[in-house]
């Protein structure tokens, strides 16, 4: 956990907003001690410094050894993992894009991109892999409203298809009693399956509402639906629409997983990759289903118990972080106060220096959770404020 020192000046950061790039510190300063919620272009722009912080590490690292040990092991349960890294890079460098209007920001997003879509025999096909294939959709589906010009449309053109071919293929093998995953009781076990379930609503969300035309649609729409509603369940809930009875959490909402009881990292994420989901409908412009929102509320109250004043949490958790990880962007309130907290310590998961050439073990760990708060930034908060890349750039460079 964070210093008392780290808590001291998060708790400063309430009034205070630190940042770096191509902003002016003056007149964000002063919005910064604005009270209530964040002005949209301020709250915009915060987000971008704090993810930009994975371009600051990781931007200029020698990824050969990565490359040459997933070539080699093609099979390995890990490797889905690693992509995390490539898809926020990606979405930073569309961050950058956004901001600076450099086309060459744009052509590094596409690149981490093609490469993840593009390389499915690595990671796919495997547990773990749907997360990936949904952030991969929606990653493309941002880099589309991104006011590319004519010149890259047949190269995203073709990363797209790869994205969709992966994504049909996929979802077509999660239309099995295999899922939701078992045992349906896990809200004693120490092991919830409530993150399972709901990364597997995203992938089928996703299948669903950018292949509207397959002939399993309807099929994928209605088992994302079912893996919603079963990724927060009580012991007390009513079983799903197909009549399946599971529990994934305790009566109290105390979702436990890694042996801890509660995990506050597993019940923020478990929310996380339900709202992951239900951004491939928004995307789409489709209402969400309800099933995306079952139990959501009741969890988010009982996780914010788990929060002090400086935004750490107040129970163990595993992995260690911080309740600035995971902004939502359904409370407005701490929101701000995440983002400010974040903004103010400098790093995303963990204090990292730039890395000159990525090894395997530890430092590749802290890249890819350093990656997944980027994921979090975007899924929880960024996307449902700024969904169009386009947009943005076109009342910032008028």
């Amino acid at each position: 956990m964070a210093s008392k020192d780290r808590k001291t000046r998060c708790r400063e950061a309430a009034g205070i907003l630190l940042l770096f790039v191509f902003l002016s510190a003056r007149r964000i300063h002063a919005a910064g001690e604005e009270s209530g919620p964040l002005q949209a272009e301020i709250l915009q722009r915060g987000e971008w410094a704090i993810m930009d912080r994975l371009i600051q590490a990781y931007g200029e690292t020698d990824w050969t050894l990565v490359a040459a040990s997933m070539a080699s092991h093609p099979e390995d349960e890990g490797n889905p993992n690693i992509m995390f890294i490539p898809l926020s890079l990606g979405n930073v460098y569309l961050n950058r894009y956004e901001w600076r209007n450099d086309i060459s920001d744009f052509e590094r997003a596409l690149a981490s991109f093609e490469w993840v879509s593009g390389s499915h025999q690595l990671w796919g096909d495997r547990w773990l892999s749907a997360p990936v294939i949904s952030y991969l959709d929606l990653s493309l589906v941002r880099l589309r409203s991104a006011c590319a010009p004519p010149a890259f449309a047949e190269r995203i053109e073709g990363a797209w298809q790869a994205a969709l071919a992966v994504t049909e293929e996929e979802a077509d093998a999660r239309l099995t009693p295999a899922f939701p995953y078992r045992p349906y009781d896990s809200s004693e076990t120490g092991d919830s399956k409530g993150e399972e379930n709901a990364w597997e609503a995203g992938l089928l969300a996703a299948a669903a509402n950018f292949l509207p035309e397959r002939a399993n649609a309807a099929a994928w729409d209605q088992k994302a639906r079912e893996l919603a509603y079963d990724a927060v369940t009580r012991p007390s809930d009513p079983p799903d629409a197909t009549g399946l009875k599971t529990a994934t959490v305790a009566d109290d909402f105390t979702l436990s997983n890694h042996g801890f009881f509660p995990n506050p990292t597993y019940t923020a994420a478990a929310i996380e990759l339900l709202a992951q989901a239900a951004l491939t409908y928004r995307l789409s412009d489709r209402p969400v289903p309800e099933e995306f929102e079952h139990n959501v509320a009741a969890l988010y109250d009982v996780y914010k118990t788990y929060i002090d004043a400086d935004l750490q949490w107040v129970v163990p958790s595993d992995p260690s972080g911080e309740a600035s990880l995971f902004p939502f962007a359904f409370d407005p309130d701490l929101e701000d106060r995440e983002i400010r907290c974040e903004s103010d310590n400098g790093y995303l998961w963990q204090p990292t220096a730039p890395v000159a050439r990525m090894e395997m073990g530890p430092p590749l760990w802290t890249a890819i959770l350093n990656a997944k708060v980027v994921m979090f930034y975007l899924m929880g908060s960024y996307l449902w404020r700024f969904p169009s890349a386009c947009a943005t750039r076109q009342v910032m460079f008028r």
